[in-house]
């Protein structure tokens, strides 16, 4: 949900997660997806910019 631009509050309380903290600690694999689409986005702004 966080790669599909959910906010982390609205993907914790679906997911029914006690605190924010738990939706935010991704596991490695979903952690290394999101670092991927963090450099593909700093990559556009630098193409844009």
């Amino acid at each position: 949900m966080l790669s599909r631009v959910v906010h982390p509050k609205v993907a914790s309380e679906l997911h029914g997660h006690s605190t924010v903290g738990i939706t935010l600690d991704p596991h490695p694999p979903a952690s290394d997806l999101l670092q991927r689409d963090a450099a593909r986005a700093l990559e556009e702004v630098f193409r844009e910019g």
